[in-house]
């Protein structure tokens, strides 16, 4: 019994300190955001770390690639109680716009 005990602690901590954190850009990078320039790449890099760490409040999406084979990302940041309607915003924001002819939601 006692080893169960044990191994369920173990495996908890093990879980919580391997649980991605999201760094703040300054943190990522290494530098204050303004201060040089950003390679694409390290952008890229920060969103993906971000959509890692935040699961429920970030998702990244490819849209396509440049003339030079750089993946162009779209970045999604929401709250979780708005991520979870992220389709019935979108058609809102569509019909708010008169693409959709039918009745907005109260949103």
């Amino acid at each position: 019994m006692r080893g169960r005990i044990l191994f369920f602690v173990f495996i908890t901590i093990s879980v919580i300190t391997h649980a991605q954190v999201l760094k703040s850009p300054e943190a990522f990078l290494g530098y204050k955001l303004g201060e040089k320039f950003t390679l694409h790449y390290k952008i890229v890099q920060y969103f993906e770390q971000a959509a890692a760490a935040k699961p429920l409040q970030v998702k990244l999406e490819q849209y396509g690639t440049s003339n030079e084979g750089r993946p162009l990302v779209l970045a999604i940041i929401s709250s979780e109680e708005n991520f979870s309607r992220l389709d019935e915003i979108r058609k809102n924001n569509v019909r708010l716009t008169g693409l959709l002819t039918d009745k907005p939601a109260n949103v």
